[in-house]
């Protein structure tokens, strides 16, 4: 099936576009959060009963100009996602990747009324859960994208995996998402153990992605295309905890106090929860990849698993 498929340049344009679309969406959605002003209009489709696409909101508070903008940016990414279905429907040969890019236009769908109802019925737990169903939104976008790039278009055959880099790669993902719903319950509750369920999770996450960067690269001549996608996670996990510790100082006490929100903290806690986004991205195409391009280790490869086991001892001392 791989051997038949042929790269088409226009769907990965659309796909990737899709995505670098949404990820501004997060910050824009964020900073709703950052800012609290979820509920600045408090009525949904409408904007204070007016048609949402013709309200004039240039003169309007700061808070509600940031909701009726995340609120239009997040039709646009609808429309993108639309276009994106339609193209993988017309011209996309697999099947498979045709009832992804229809699930991708029924999330983003179900995306946009989630957020409505958490506006119709004021509750803060749908904000929470509108802002992981975004996250995971975002993440199928960037699978789309990997399936849809040169990885997929190949007929290139897949060599073994004695490092089981591809079961690390999938248990780190799930981490990372973990974290996701970690800080998406700490930004909109701000409780003590949700803070030190968010932290714990953070230094768990950044050690293991370091560690698991080590081993890629200790294999560095059995998965060269692994290589770059684990640096950057490495990369990318240590400005997640640079940003995470720095809003901490910044908001500190946390002892329930509602303060103003500067213009740089809130940049920084909104930068906190797109950044780990891109983390999730990253490691998205991280654990793809290894699954096309590499094979579990079979039974009559002993020599190349104690290999294995050597340079992982040699990554990790």
């Amino acid at each position: 099936m791989i051997a038949n498929a042929k790269p088409r340049p226009l769907i990965r344009a659309i796909a990737l576009l899709a995505a670098a679309m949404t990820l501004p969406l997060l910050y824009v959605g964020g900073s709703v959060t950052t800012y609290k002003v979820g509920m600045a209009v408090p009525d949904w489709p409408t904007t204070f009963h007016e048609n949402m696409f013709t309200y004039n909101f240039w003169r309007a508070p700061f808070g509600v100009q940031v909701e009726h903008v995340h609120r239009l940016y997040g039709a646009a990414v609808g429309l993108a996602t639309l276009v994106l279905s339609v193209a993988l429907l017309a011209f996309e040969p697999r099947r498979w990747l045709k009832v992804l890019g229809v699930v991708a236009l029924v999330a983003v769908s179900g995306q946009g009324y989630l957020g409505g109802l958490r506006v119709n019925l004021n509750s803060t737990v749908l904000a929470a859960v509108h802002g992981c169903v975004g996250q995971a939104f975002f993440g199928l976008l960037v699978a789309i994208c990997v399936f849809a790039g040169s990885d997929w278009n190949t007929a290139e055959g897949r060599t073994g995996d004695p490092a089981n880099i591809r079961s690390r790669a999938m248990i780190g993902l799930w981490m990372i998402y973990g974290q996701i719903l970690a800080g998406s319950w700490l930004r909109h509750f701000a409780t003590p153990t949700a803070l030190w369920v968010h932290s714990a999770l953070a230094v768990v996450v950044v050690i293991y992605s370091g560690w698991l960067t080590r081993v890629v690269k200790a294999h560095r001549a059995e998965v060269p295309r692994l290589v770059g996608p684990a640096r950057l996670l490495s990369v990318v996990a240590g400005i997640q905890i640079l940003l995470g510790v720095v809003a901490l100082v910044l908001l500190w006490p946390l002892d329930g106090t509602a303060r103003p929100v500067p213009a740089l903290q809130a940049a920084i806690r909104t930068g906190h929860q797109t950044n780990g986004a891109l983390l999730f991205a990253v490691s998205i195409v991280l654990t793809l990849r290894s699954f096309r391009h590499h094979v579990g280790v079979t039974a009559e490869a002993p020599d190349r698993l104690a290999k294995s086991a050597a340079l992982d001892l040699e990554a990790i001392s």
